[in-house]
């Protein structure tokens, strides 16, 4: 019966532990960029102002073309008075002369009818087809294109810079997942060790070799690190939580995060400057804002230019009780407008305009002082981390030596529980800050590809 029950036990844990592991995700930097780059909400709004850009562009491109439109009016007229005139002979005069003044000598023998028309609810229908080719705008139009196509560059350079950014953040939070990981499993060796140090205090307390003063302060050693051990693995809970909100996945799903060996060769750091000078997003943008200021003054002139333009009509006229019978008839038609004085309106248009486009260079001058800066505090950084590095092995090697000593002298009487101690929590300390600087360094190098303008979407 014991077996039996043992055995289902067993199959249960094993059953538990196969979900656990089908539960897990493994993901690699790469993956968690691609889950970042379909997930993140930012990114698929600057891809839709994208083709929101390009929409526009091709409304602008219609201006060069004719416009044809069909108007159809209806008039109801209503309680209107009735137009009425009698009918008689028609006057005569000696000549034409005397006829326009009014002067009339008789009358002839030509009879003209009267006139009666009821107004009341006379409906009037005017309709017909209108063609209108704009053949001169001053150049607006041209310029209103010019600016649809920047729209276009700038929606393109705010998604790149979406992209870097979001690149940046998502390696951010995988390469903290990698350290706090790693940390742990330096934390969890260190308690290993502690508990062989407990357990040999333990059996020289036992036959009388060191009082128990010496065992207590290898176990209030162990638990400190154990609850340090503990606050670890809460940190990584919440470091999975992060990644896996950036990536779009469940925060109840257990996710296990794959790296190799991490390279620790210093990049080049040269040029940087020239590079994000040429490759920033954010200056890109602000030399396109400088051409729209451009474009706006430009159009702002166009306003003052004459304006010339041809249409085509046919048309035609229904007045019920009146003209019945619906004809059409072709008209074509000329206008140039050419404006003459506005009290100096177009002069200031172009004050203001010139005005914004200082204030654009003016901004494209500082933000470009700014990456130049950022650029050589990325570059400080790289080289204090790649430093950092080295000395944490520098430290790592020399904190296993002592520690290996210091035990080796533990063990004859010639140091003191306290200084193993010591010497254990100084490895731990290596062990850690090796760790961080590996990972703030891949942090840093993502970094520096974003301030010099290398990522580049796929």
């Amino acid at each position: 019966m014991r077996s039996t029950i043992k055995y289902i036990i067993a199959l249960g844990v094993f059953v538990f532990s196969l979900q656990n592991l089908s539960a897990q995700q493994s993901l690699s930097l790469e993956q968690c960029r691609q889950d970042a780059f379909v997930y993140n909400k930012e990114l698929k709004k600057a891809a839709l102002q994208q083709d929101e850009a390009r929409e526009n562009l091709e409304i602008a491109k219609t201006a060069f073309l004719p416009a044809l439109s069909a108007d159809v009016n209806l008039m109801h007229l209503m309680q209107m008075d009735d137009i009425s005139m009698p009918g008689g002979f028609l006057p005569t005069a000696d000549n034409a002369t005397d006829a326009a003044n009014g002067i009339f000598t008789g009358e002839s023998n030509v009879y003209s009818p009267g006139i009666s028309m009821n107004l009341d609810n006379t409906s009037i229908v005017y309709g017909g087809l209108s063609l209108v080719q704009p053949i001169y705008a001053g150049g607006k139009i041209r310029y209103t294109n010019d600016q649809a196509k920047s729209a276009i560059n700038i929606s393109d350079y705010a998604y790149q810079l979406k992209y870097s950014e979001l690149i940046e953040l998502t390696d951010q939070a995988f390469w903290n997942v990698a350290m706090v990981e790693a940390n742990i499993e330096v934390a969890e060796n260190y308690i290993e060790m502690l508990t062989e140090l407990e357990e040999q205090m333990n059996d020289m307390y036992e036959v009388g070799l060191q009082p128990a003063s010496e065992r207590l302060k290898v176990s209030v050693q162990k638990n400190e690190a154990e609850l340090q051990l503990l606050i670890a693995k809460n940190g990584l809970k919440i470091s999975k939580m992060y990644l896996k909100q950036i990536i779009g996945r469940p925060l109840g799903e257990d996710i296990v995060i794959e790296y190799g060996k991490l390279d620790t060769q210093l990049f080049s750091l040269t040029n940087g400057i020239g590079q994000a000078i040429e490759n920033r997003n954010e200056l890109k943008v602000l030399n396109e804002q400088v051409e729209l200021s451009e474009l706006n003054k430009k159009i702002a002139l166009s306003d003052y230019l004459p304006q010339l333009g041809v249409s085509a009509q046919y048309t035609g006229t229904y007045v019920s009780d009146f003209k019945e019978d619906l004809s059409f008839s072709p008209m074509i038609a000329a206008q140039l407008s050419i404006p003459l004085f506005q009290w100096g309106q177009g002069f200031h248009k172009q004050k203001a305009a010139q005005i914004r486009i200082y204030q654009a260079e003016t901004e494209l001058s500082h933000t470009t002082d700014l990456i130049k800066l950022e650029v050589l505090q990325a570059q400080v950084k790289v080289e204090e981390a790649f430093e950092a590095i080295i000395i944490a092995e520098k430290n790592i090697a020399e904190a296993e030596e002592s520690l290996e000593e210091t035990r080796a002298s533990f063990e004859v009487g010639l140091n003191t529980t306290t200084d193993l101690l010591n010497s254990q929590a100084d490895w731990q300390k290596a062990k850690s800050q090796h760790i961080q600087a590996l990972a703030q360094f891949k942090v840093l190098e993502t970094t520096w590809q974003r301030v010099i303008g290398s990522i580049i979407p796929e």
